[in-house]
């Protein structure tokens, strides 16, 4: 009976401690990666070089934000859309700002990301469309309206002003990343002290017992998926700002498979339920240097794309494994 007491204490003093390890693995693969970079390219890991990739690095961590809040909330629950909602933001900040003021082309540029990030979890929670499915189409469909307004063509440019917030610095820090760490803690403060962030994690964990306590799930879906779309929006401008002219209709969608690799990686259950923001940071960052690795060797996109996909399914199956999840 003893032996049996202390087997358990060991075993849950064990599975704590591997709980918070894997929300640092993604740090560890970080710093890694910046040392095989100084290895090849001396200076790789010098401070402005990583001042350099924390300003690559913030557009890609608000669309993860977004990913997160949507995996958190439930089983298989996963955004699709992300990169052709800020695809479709640059799109059409751009286009406003030939005629109107900023603070008009970003309010529009939200509304759309709300508004498509609303119709995904709609789908998603009232018309049990599964996830996959949903979001994928809200995809093309938002590509489609890209692609319609600019009819292939690059239309308008960055303000100065958005430049200034993608590139710029203060105090020798990327504007870009402090906007992505302010929102980071604007996010954990939701989901640790307020009553919607104890929802999200409940239903996430045990959507039935959650339902018998009252907390609508539908409900704590679809505005996941509003956040998710949101901050897509947002991220759009600062890709916008970075490139200054839009270079097509779908020039976030490489970001896609990067923002849920980012949330996997960064420790957050792909069950839904577990996991934060701390690791995400690691993970993007740790993605967003493994990409200037593609750039250092002349990889194509679409040998990135292979390898992102390739890395994405690896990460899954190594948490269908742990989680019996299905993919």
């Amino acid at each position: 009976m003893q032996f049996n007491m202390y087997t358990k204490i060991e075993y849950l003093v064990l599975n704590s401690l591997s709980k918070k390890l894997k929300y640092f693995l993604s740090f560890f693969l970080f710093l890694m990666l910046l040392m095989i970079g100084e290895i090849v390219s001396p200076g790789y890991f010098s401070l402005s070089h990583i001042i350099h990739l924390l300003t690559l690095a913030a557009p890609l961590g608000i669309l993860t934000i977004g990913q997160t809040f949507v995996i958190l909330s439930g089983k298989e629950d996963v955004d699709f859309s992300t990169g052709a909602c800020a695809s479709l933001s640059i799109v059409l900040t751009a286009l406003v700002l030939q005629k109107y003021s900023l603070a008009i082309a970003i309010g529009i540029a939200a509304l759309s990301g709300l508004i498509a990030g609303v119709i995904n979890g709609i789908g998603v929670r009232i018309m049990k469309i599964p996830p996959l499915l949903m979001t994928f189409g809200s995809a093309m469909l938002l590509y489609g309206v890209g692609q319609a307004i600019t009819r292939g063509m690059s239309l308008g440019t960055a303000s100065p002003f958005l430049t200034f917030i993608a590139v710029g610095r203060i105090g020798g820090i990327p504007i870009a990343f402090l906007i992505w760490i302010g929102l980071i803690v604007i996010s954990a403060a939701i989901l640790h002290e307020t009553a919607y962030g104890r929802w999200l994690y409940a239903s996430g964990s045990n959507p039935k017992a959650a339902g018998i306590a009252g907390i609508s799930n539908a409900f704590v879906g679809i505005a996941a998926y509003a956040v998710s779309g949101l901050l897509s929006a947002f991220a759009g401008l600062l890709y916008l700002g970075r490139f200054t002219i839009p270079s097509g209709f779908r020039m976030a969608e490489v970001y896609t498979l990067p923002s849920i690799m980012a949330v996997i990686l960064g420790g957050t259950s792909f069950s839904g339920g577990e996991g934060g923001f701390l690791g995400s940071i690691g993970g993007v960052l740790a993605l967003t240097t493994l990409d200037s690795f593609f750039s250092i060797f002349n990889i194509s996109q679409a040998w990135r794309n292979v390898l992102n996909g390739f890395l994405l399914v690896l990460i899954l199956i190594f948490y269908a494994r742990k989680s019996k999840i299905r993919i």
